[in-house]
């Protein structure tokens, strides 16, 4: 099982199925009994499908073996880590919307700069490598690992009798903005009463605040803007009308009630970047194979991704920016998406007509790596303040209460901006 979250929505992904505790995390060693090996440990905050991968690496570097650690509350834990100068790993996975809170101590990490890491020799797409730097690009602080693009998964099943169309470059005509998918949903509603057009509204947040260069936080300065931020106000309005319009089935992202929502045909879409079409068939199962599909999401944006970092306590350096390297490299990550469905962060790759072509199965073959490779190739640059991941449970929190009945949109949106201020300070 995989997962990758952003925007304060994480997921355990269950450290104790690697029997490792976060008492194992301490850096690299060299085992003189194994004739001078040394071993690398990653630690994640959840899996990002590499086990295979570490396998391949250390075959073809012999004398390396690699120790994977998940650590749910890692962000936590590292903080720790990096003021004691002691107890990281060698190499360390944050996401996305997390790794900001490391940038103003980004001299305890290695600047990869130095080790010959740039965007020349092996392209990552510009925005998501620039969010892994500091000192204008100067300092490469973290490597992309992947990208999410972003998608809707649908039922065609459940669209078929609402009379809406199945094919995804119809159904993605549905909907080009957020208003005109609401707007879908109450026309589905209208001819389905038995099932919510979409799960939730916590996940179309996530998708929307992903499709502006700025949301909590100024780039300028890092001061908090939401309140003054009348896009992000609207993206949140329009979420939770959803609710009250009764476009959303309210199962709270990533809870047994979605799943169970997924599999029993309760919830005719959910948000869907590359990472998440898994999660989507597990939670359905087999017996709905075929019956789902991906289209474009309205106005594109992505979801999820990670960044590998090499903390300087590390006693491998030299081992570990190779690993990291190699773990987020084009041909790497090209395996990965064939693989497992993760989409590559390098344009080579999610260009590539390999990628372009692979279709989905279970998805009634939907030309899945050309919907999620365009969703991200649109994308613009998006500022990760370095308290993002704090503030971001309070809009969450407050979309909730909306789908409970508990607050109207715009006092639920007012809350949510005094519950953030403390947060930011």
């Amino acid at each position: 099982m995989r997962h990758h979250a952003s925007h304060g929505v994480r997921v355990a992904a269950g450290a104790a199925v690697i029997a490792l505790t976060a008492s194992g995390c301490g850096g690299g060693s060299s085992d003189s009994a194994n004739g001078g090996t040394v071993t690398l440990t990653v630690t994640t905050h959840v899996d990002y499908g590499y086990r295979n991968l570490y396998k391949e690496f250390e075959k073809t570097h012999p004398g390396i073996k690699v120790k994977e650690v998940l650590v749910e509350d890692l962000p936590k834990k590292l903080v720790t880590q990096l003021a004691a100068n002691r107890g990281a790993a060698d190499v360390v996975g944050v996401g996305d919307d997390i790794i900001g809170k490391f940038k103003p101590s980004h001299e305890r990490f290695l600047n990869l700069a130095d080790h010959g890491v740039n965007n020349t020799d092996d392209p990552w797409v510009q925005w998501a490598y620039d969010a892994g730097t500091v000192e204008d690009g100067k300092f490469v602080m973290g490597l992309r690992t992947d990208i999410g693009g972003l998608g809707i998964c649908y039922r065609t099943d459940l669209f078929k009798k609402a009379g809406l169309p199945t094919e995804p470059e119809k159904v993605a005509e549905l909907w080009p903005t957020w208003d005109d998918f609401t707007a879908t949903g109450e026309k589905f509603s209208k001819k389905v009463k038995n099932a919510s057009f979409t799960a939730n509204t916590g996940d179309i947040w996530v998708g929307m605040g992903n499709q502006h260069k700025e949301t909590f936080f100024a780039e300028s300065d890092d001061s908090f803007i939401a309140d003054k931020n009348t896009e992000l106000k609207q993206d949140f309005l329009t979420a939770a009308n959803m609710s009250v319009r009764k476009v959303s089935g309210g199962y709270p992202p990533f809870s047994p009630e979605m799943a169970n929502a997924l599999k029993t045909g309760k919830a005719a879409t959910a948000v869907c970047p590359a990472w998440k079409l898994d999660r989507t068939k597990e939670a359905s199962g087999p017996d709905n194979a075929g019956k789902w599909s991906v289209a474009a999401a309205p106005e594109g944006g992505n979801w999820g991704g990670s960044y590998l970092m090499v903390p300087k306590q590390t006693k491998h350096p030299k081992e570990a920016v190779e690993l990291a390297r190699w773990l987020t490299s084009s041909k790497t990550q090209k395996q990965l998406f064939l693989d497992e469905g993760y989409l590559s962060s390098h344009p080579k790759v999610y260009n590539d007509p390999e990628v372009q072509a692979k279709k989905d199965p279970y998805f009634s073959n939907a030309p899945t790596g050309k919907i999620f490779a365009q969703a991200a190739d649109s994308m613009e640059p998006i500022y990760r303040g370095t308290k993002d991941s704090d503030v971001a449970s309070a809009f969450m929190n407050a979309l909730l209460r909306v789908e409970q009945g508990k607050q109207k949109p715009e006092a639920a949106w007012d809350q949510a901006i005094e519950d953030a201020k403390k947060v930011a300070g």
